[in-house]
């Protein structure tokens, strides 16, 4: 930490005349150089960290105190006509190695563009876009965005960290950028969202976006035009039509509840129903069933249904979330997601559900929730209180409703027959719990969304969904490819075990009818 190697030289080797004073802790080496080469080394890296040599131990200081003015709307190193100052010379930048005062100077010329375009040209995004006086690097912002999905990190835990590699004394106090910074993450997720579903490429602009246009799809999904042949609807049914249908998986979350903070007045949703929840007509829908009362479980006494009207508020603006998932692959879908304002109520799921499905071409319908046995009681006549544009012609649709195998044991055994993954055909082996592998990867998030506003949350949660479709997608090769050589060992496995037993059997001649099994009475 002192001048090692370097304490006995006096002259700088940059220039051979100015005193060694600085050095630089990102730079490669520890060499020791006078005020002018450090200055003007930096000139395209003004967030390195400065050390000044005071006789017996190192000091922090600025770039900017040293004299570095960083140019803006021109080449690094070559000066402006015409340069104005940032608001009150006063610009802070948030890098990855810390929170940074900046010598910031725009270019005033009279071809010159707007002051945060000139920011966003040099790769930093700014807080505001009138008069801008802070900013972040975009490899902070996409650092934090990555540690976001996978350490489930928050924005305070990580600001906080930038500031103590600042310093971490605290004799220094800085002004904290905490609120600007949280903008700027929040406002880069969202414009990145719409960078990579396509949207700076339509002449309409992004307000022409539709609802759930924004989300990561499943490619694994019957999706006609896309992954489906194009006579895929005249196959007959007896040649395979169930290869073209859709598993569907419902659940809830009673962890990412929300307590209240704000109103959707004062934070609104940047997305809009654009991506995973879904639009301000639910909300709409919701208001028109209040008064309904949801009917108590025939089958086994099931919380998820007899208590849906009387989930304990105290204090929460939400409950939770409820979540519509392909059940196969394990993806969130589009505007499958909403708030639920007390417990797992008929009216939210339902919503959810119908929504999720719109504009699909479906002609096979596989339905996996751990309620399904009274969920799809009345499900038709309730479908016909929802908006148009959501109604489905169910009778060119066959549906079907199972039971998740590991919930399946808590229901009664007329259900644990009718709603049986195992008993029912062209289903594989699919086991409808898709949605509970999901939330281990959400719920560590919900420490921090439950302390935001509406729509700070609900952006949160759409950018974590995003990721984890985004992870499936990327992985979804080599998933198939191990479950496939699973399944061939299974089936090898299988085949010998079945050959044994059939080679065990002794056959019977049908005409000794005392060999026949009775028939069970039931």
């Amino acid at each position: 930490e002192g001048r090692g190697d370097h304490i006995h030289d006096t002259i700088c080797s940059g220039c051979y005349s100015g005193t060694l004073r600085f050095w630089c802790k990102d730079c490669f080496g520890t060499e020791l150089c006078c005020h002018d080469c450090v200055v003007s080394t930096h000139t395209k890296n003004p967030t390195h960290r400065i050390q000044e040599w005071r006789g017996s131990y190192f000091v922090t200081v600025s770039l900017k105190k040293l004299g570095l003015r960083v140019q803006l709307g021109h080449p690094a190193g070559v000066k402006c006509l015409l340069p104005k100052r940032a608001f009150n010379d006063d610009f802070t930048l948030i890098d990855t190695n810390g929170i940074h005062e900046i010598g910031l100077d725009f270019c005033g010329c009279e071809t010159a563009q707007t002051h945060t375009r000139q920011l966003l040209r040099t790769a930093w995004f700014p807080a505001t876009t009138t008069d801008p006086h802070t900013g972040a690097t975009f490899r902070i912002l996409e650092q934090y965005h990555i540690l976001s999905f996978e350490s489930k990190c928050s924005s305070y835990e990580f600001y906080h960290t930038i500031a103590r590699l600042s310093d971490n004394t605290g004799l220094y106090p800085r002004k904290d950028h905490y609120e600007a910074f949280m903008w700027m993450v929040r406002e880069c997720r969202h414009l990145k969202m719409l960078k990579r579903a396509g949207r700076g490429y339509d002449s309409a602009g992004v307000e022409s976006t539709a609802s759930g246009e924004c989300a990561v799809l499943c490619p694994a999904c019957p999706q006609p035009g896309k992954n489906l042949p194009d006579n895929w609807h005249d196959v007959p049914k007896e040649n395979g039509t169930w290869l073209y249908a859709l598993f569907l998986a419902i659940d809830a979350n009673f962890r990412l509840k929300r307590r209240i903070v704000s109103k959707d007045s004062m934070d609104p949703s940047l997305s809009r129903g654009w991506a995973y929840f879904v639009e301000t007509a639910y909300k709409t829908y919701l208001q028109t069933c209040s008064g309904n009362t949801q009917q108590k479980s025939t089958c086994s006494s099931h919380n998820a249904v007899n208590m849906a009207d009387s989930k304990v508020l105290h204090g929460l603006a939400t409950t939770g979330a409820g979540t519509i998932d392909c059940a196969r692959h394990n993806m969130k879908l589009p505007n499958g997601v909403g708030d639920l304002q007390k417990g797992e109520r008929y009216s939210n799921m339902d919503f959810l559900f119908f929504s999720a499905l719109r504009g699909r071409c479906i002609d096979t319908l596989n339905v996996s929730y751990d309620i399904a046995c009274q969920w799809h009681k009345n499900l038709w006549q309730r479908m016909s209180t929802m908006p148009l544009d959501l109604r489905l012609d169910h009778l060119a649709i066959f549906v079907r409703c199972f039971v998740p195998k590991f919930h399946l044991p808590a229901h009664v055994l007329t259900c644990q027959t009718n709603f049986s993954f195992n008993f029912s055909k062209n289903v594989g082996r699919t086991d409808g719990e898709a949605p509970e592998r999901g939330w281990s990867n959400i719920n560590p998030v919900a420490s921090s969304t439950k302390e935001m506003g509406p729509g700070s949350q609900r952006d949160a949660l759409d950018d974590h969904f995003g990721d984890w479709n985004w992870k499936k997608v990327v992985g979804l090769g080599a998933t198939l490819l191990h479950k496939m050589t699973e399944a061939k060992k299974e089936q090898e496995a299988h085949q010998t075990a079945f050959q044994e037993l059939h080679k065990a059997l002794v056959p019977v001649s049908t005409e000794n009818q005392d060999y026949w099994p009775k028939k069970a009475s039931y």
